[in-house]
């Protein structure tokens, strides 16, 4: 057990009680495998662009449970306010240089700008007037210094009425302008195939694609790695068991976060068990009743 390759933490709680254990299985971990980290890097680039009079946006696209919100989440956590103080000609402010939120489930001016207001900690009436709240919301995002914004679930405000979608993009084009910040998307293909539609909005929001696993060595990688986060007492040996790694891709189909349950799913089941490791059964994502 002491040459086995695990995380300094997981090792510690090699020696904690099962309940413990169980719980520390289940919890969310990021793992910088290759397409996230060069996410997170073009992220970063846009973040620390100079003012600008027309900042570039991104829309990251893909499939349900493929990683998106984690990589937003991620880099949110790398830059959220800490509420730090910073000087100003002697004055004292605050800044908030990130802020991340689901977008409305409609394409709704008045909910984008309650969101925001709400992510910056602004007091204000849900009923205000949409001009008003776009006021306060413009206010405070330069005001705060606010550089990024991080718009998960896109696609859900990109449905219905076409004229209100428009609206709430060009709502989105006109922070970006006026405060020199760029806002960042996040969504499934249908907020691919609704931005597109317009050559103006597709140059401001230029899409990358975060695509499924294939069945290689780069998800061989991301489960070895996976592996060294987990308090089993034996080693599991995964990513060189062939009969668990075609398990894990077939039921995951490719998809990072299905992957991920299955792992965690599967790691309970060896600790309830008694085995301490994983094997081929433990890969099933419900069971069979």
């Amino acid at each position: 057990m002491s040459n086995r390759r695990l995380t300094t933490e997981t090792k510690e709680y090699l020696e904690k009680s099962t309940e413990e254990r169980i719980e520390y299985c289940k919890r969310d971990l990021w793992i910088g495998y290759g397409a996230a980290m060069t996410l997170i890097e073009l992220l970063e680039d846009k973040f620390n662009d100079p003012p600008q009079m027309r900042h570039e946006g991104l829309l990251i696209y893909g499939d349900s449970n493929n990683g998106k919100t984690a990589i937003l989440r991620k880099f949110y956590d790398i830059h959220k306010t800490t509420l730090d103080k910073v000087n100003e000609d002697g004055n004292i402010v605050y800044e908030i240089p990130i802020i991340y939120f689901q977008a409305p489930s409609k394409p709704n001016e008045s909910d984008l700008y309650s969101y925001i207001l709400d992510e910056l900690c602004v007091p204000h009436k849900p009923t205000e007037k949409v001009l008003e709240k776009a006021r306060l919301a413009e206010h405070y995002l330069g005001k705060l210094n606010t550089r990024m914004i991080l718009i998960d679930e896109i696609h859900s405000a990109l449905t219905g009425n076409l004229t209100k979608q428009r609206t709430f993009i060009n709502d989105l084009k006109q922070l970006s302008n006026k405060l020199s910040l760029t806002i960042v998307l996040a969504g499934t293909r249908e907020a691919h195939s609704a931005l597109s539609i317009g050559s103006e909005t597709d140059s401001r929001f230029p899409s990358i694609e975060l695509p499924r696993w294939s069945n290689g060595k780069k998800f061989r990688s991301f489960v070895a790695t996976y592996e060294t986060c987990l308090p089993l007492k034996e080693a599991s040996n995964m990513a060189q068991t062939p009969e668990i790694i075609n398990a894990l891709y077939y039921q995951s189909e490719g998809l990072i976060g299905r992957t991920v349950n299955l792992l965690k799913k599967a790691s309970v089941k060896a600790i309830k068990s008694g085995r301490e490791k994983i094997i081929v059964e433990d890969i099933e994502y419900l069971p069979t009743l």
